[in-house]
């Protein structure tokens, strides 16, 4: 049986637990992302996400949105007897996303050291390192080829490092962030990881993550669910579809006249 001296120390020790629990929660990073799903309609052309959230006071902010790692395929040009530009074989890339976007409150590079680059995989430097390509004879012709896959997916925008986009607020103890960002058309529908990381000292001191999904809607996503599970079937259809809108046409320019 407790004495009532160790139950009161008990008490103590776990008021004292949960505060140190509860002060150490208060400083952690949050964050929301709205919206958190995308629909890609008939019309769709992108979208806009906005990023919001807390970190503690002097630390900076990095916010990343990328998808899980994957291989990719790029096609090798050259010339061909010395004359003309073809395709001479292929490259493959692995591990890397179908996106790759992050913004930053300063240069990744001035904020975080290059091991914690690579451990959470923040920046170009520690792209490049992670990603193997092959076939490639040496180091020297892997940084020409990840150079032009980058430049490659940037030119689609899904690939991006920005600096001095996000909204900061410092009040007391607690800073406030939002970002802004056009969703691009391009990235393809799936779910996406938002991570947002508060950075000190080199280092970052606590992350956060969240889903953003997007997805195929309505018409296009029956038709899109068609070809992939009943694909005869969509043939036909494609098939009528045409048909039914070169009729349309057809019909459209002869009722806008003719000759005279």
């Amino acid at each position: 049986m407790k004495t009532p001296s160790k139950t009161f120390m008990s008490g103590l020790a776990g008021a004292f637990f949960l505060l140190v629990f509860f002060a150490a929660s208060a400083y952690s990073v949050t964050s929301e992302v709205v919206p958190d799903r995308i629909d890609i309609g008939s019309f769709y052309h992108g979208g806009h996400v906005v990023v919001t959230g807390e970190v503690e006071a002097g630390e900076d902010i990095i916010i990343q949105f990328n998808s899980p790692g994957k291989k990719a395929h790029l096609r090798k040009k050259g010339k061909k007897g010395g004359l003309l530009w073809m395709n001479v074989g292929e490259l493959e890339f692995n591990p890397v996303s179908d996106l790759y976007l992050i913004y930053s409150t300063k240069d990744i590079n001035s904020i975080l050291s290059p091991d914690q680059q690579d451990k959470f995989m923040l920046g170009y430097d520690a792209f490049r390192r992670r990603v193997e390509v092959s076939p490639v004879s040496d180091e020297a012709e892997k940084a020409t080829w990840m150079n032009e896959f980058i430049r490659f997916k940037e030119k689609n925008r899904i690939y991006g490092i920005f600096t001095g986009e996000i909204e900061t607020k410092t009040d007391g103890d607690r800073k406030t962030f939002k970002l802004s960002i056009d969703w691009p058309y391009q990235a393809q529908p799936q779910e996406y990881t938002v991570s947002v990381y508060a950075v000190k000292n080199n280092a970052v001191q606590d992350y956060n993550q969240a889903s953003l999904n997007v997805e195929k809607v309505g018409a296009l996503k029956f038709l899109s669910n068609m070809a992939y599970n009943k694909a005869a079937i969509y043939g036909i259809v494609s098939i009528l579809i045409a048909f039914a809108a070169g009729f349309i046409v057809s019909v459209m320019f002869k009722g806008g006249g003719g000759s005279h």
